[in-house]
């Protein structure tokens, strides 16, 4: 059996596992991750590359057989993009705010080396890596064509067309920006983001507009358990933004399959 270790960044947390190479997870971690907290960008990414490299030598310490040159095959880095996986950096990515252009992979791969575990790094979109791992051993299994849409602190979309990410030079399948409120985008408001599937469906889309009609709370749980008939609106609008985005992915590349996934 060969094993790698999976990472996941997203807006709120980082998480781990050591998996084997027939799907099982041997060991989960997961770690909160405040990005707006941090005090500056550059604290946020140090942050998050130092716990990359932190929680990479934790697992290779206790699984020193599996992480060892024979069967370890390297680490997998998958984040929230707007991003290019080819060139390992993400762009202005929207849940990290301040980031602008940012050689994540690099700066991950040169921490984990200083830290004493010499191995290759890969990147990926959060949702496409999720694809990936849909049609390597899940529902997907047997399907050519199909998505996956991701919800959370944004919404992403792994989309897998004839067996392959749906990707231009390492960028693309960003499918969650899509814009689908059209009275609002013609008054052309400062923020177009807003109006995007991820601004209507995401967690962060549904806090800012719960706050926005007087909800003083700071999370969606929160929200969720107060049970009111005043929010209920904004849960049916997400439910029409991930029909209308299930709706346009289905219609445009003739998918076998569409899964729903996230926190």
């Amino acid at each position: 059996m060969k094993y790698t270790i999976g990472f996941d960044l997203g807006g709120t947390k980082l998480a781990a596992a050591l998996v084997r190479e027939d799907g099982k997870i041997l060991n989960y971690i997961k770690v909160p991750v405040n990005m707006k907290g941090a005090g500056s960008p550059e604290k946020a990414q140090k942050t998050v590359i130092q716990l990359i490299a932190d929680l990479s030598c934790d697992l290779k310490n206790r699984f020193p057989k599996e992480c060892s040159a024979a069967k370890f095959q390297g680490i997998g880095l998958a984040s929230a993009g707007p991003m290019n996986v080819e060139k390992g950096i993400l762009i202005n990515p929207v849940n990290y705010p301040g980031w602008k252009t940012f050689p994540l992979l690099k700066k991950a791969e040169d921490k984990i080396k200083k830290s004493g575990f010499n191995t290759k790094v890969y990147f990926q979109n959060d949702a496409i890596a999720a694809a990936l791992a849909e049609g390597w051993v899940g529902g997907a299994k047997k399907m050519d064509s199909y998505a996956v849409v991701t919800i959370g602190t944004g919404i992403g979309s792994g989309l897998i067309v004839n067996g392959r990410p749906c990707q231009t030079k390492g960028a693309g399948s960003e499918f969650g920006h899509l814009l689908i409120s059209l009275p609002e985008i013609k008054q052309k408001p400062k923020n177009l983001s807003h109006y995007t599937v991820e601004g209507i469906a995401s967690g962060t889309g549904l806090l800012r507009r719960a706050k926005e009609r007087g909800f003083k709370g700071n999370s969606v749980e929160e929200l969720v358990l107060l049970r009111s008939s005043k929010f209920q609106d904004l849960f049916d609008d997400m439910a029409w933004a991930l029909a209308i985005l299930c709706y346009n992915l289905s219609i445009g590349f003739n998918l076998d399959g569409i899964f729903l996934s996230g926190g």
